[in-house]
């Protein structure tokens, strides 16, 4: 299933127009998915039966008021007010159902118990056998500040590349799976930075593809390790993670058309890797704290 398929389905299942969804390619088996679920207004009804299946979703709250009602396997269950930084876990295999009475603003996470097991593989950890709360709608100030960045970067073209929705899924696994699934925290049989070829190798590959997409899948691949360590080693060594690390060398090469060619900067946005000028100016001004115009008048040579 791809986005497009993902935001078609979930925009059915709760009456809405549009349900913005990053697809993350970090498990070959399933997908982990995020989207964007918003109603400025209360809908009426309930949301359309889920088919069960082996997965989980949890729903972070952005703004309130949020779902004041649920159906777990046909049997009404009440949701608690919720508050900003607090997460609902639901069992997709139960088929929740929620009442679409109240206007709601929500980040939706989903995963399937096969991702789980794939990615809990590549950590060199258990897999959980399925995900429990110990409170619904609890608190859980990692998965909203994950929600946060997710619906910032769904609101600006250009941010919610393949490689970060990849980086975010991984961080997302690792907090459930210690946090929901029993895992006990900081057991891991992989340890370690990158070695030098490995650096290399990365950032070869990344710069040789800054007009594209690469999924972290790629990229370990390259420097023969797991999705989940290379992501980690890579962080360490570096000192960010990957998809931040593209966009740095995405400045440098715009800095340096800038500097030694006579391209104009629609050019220069896509040579370098932007989807278009806005998304470039965005970009380079936040890093340079100058638009690229003004910084081209600056150091043009």
């Amino acid at each position: 299933m791809n986005s497009n398929a993902i935001e078609q389905t979930l925009a059915r299942r709760f009456h809405l127009e549009r349900a913005p969804s990053f697809l993350a390619r970090t498990a070959s088996k399933a997908p982990i998915a995020f989207t964007r679920l918003k109603s400025a207004q209360a809908l009426r009804g309930r949301s359309e039966a889920v088919p069960r299946e082996a997965a989980f979703s949890i729903h972070v709250p952005l703004s309130l008021p949020f779902f004041s009602e649920s159906w777990i396997s046909g049997k009404f269950k009440s949701i608690a007010p919720a508050t900003l930084g607090c997460a609902f876990l639901f069992d997709l295999s139960e088929n929740p159902v929620v009442s679409l009475d109240t206007p709601f603003d929500s980040v939706r996470f989903y995963v399937s118990q096969a991702a789980l097991d794939e990615l809990s593989y590549d950590c060199g950890i258990r897999s959980p056998g399925g995900l429990h709360a110990p409170t619904f709608g609890g608190r859980d100030p990692v998965m909203y500040g994950l929600a946060q960045a997710l619906a910032a970067a769904m609101e600006e073209l250009g941010d919610g590349t393949a490689l970060f929705a990849d980086y975010v899924a991984l961080a997302f696994h690792d907090h459930i799976v210690h946090t929901y699934g029993g895992v006990p925290a900081g057991v891991r049989t992989m340890r370690g930075g990158l070695a030098p070829w490995q650096v290399r190798r990365a950032q070869e590959f990344i710069d040789a593809n800054l007009d594209g997409d690469p999924s972290i899948a790629q990229l370990a691949s390259e420097c023969g390790l797991s999705r989940s360590h290379f992501t980690r080693a890579f962080k360490q060594v570096l000192g960010m993670p990957p998809h931040q690390w593209r966009t740095k060398r995405r400045v440098e090469r715009a800095k340096q058309l800038m500097q030694e060619s006579l391209l104009g900067l629609v050019e220069i946005a896509v040579v370098s890797g932007f989807c278009d000028q806005s998304h470039f100016t965005r970009v380079f001004s936040q890093s340079e704290g100058l638009s690229p115009g003004v910084w081209r008048r600056l150091h043009h040579r």
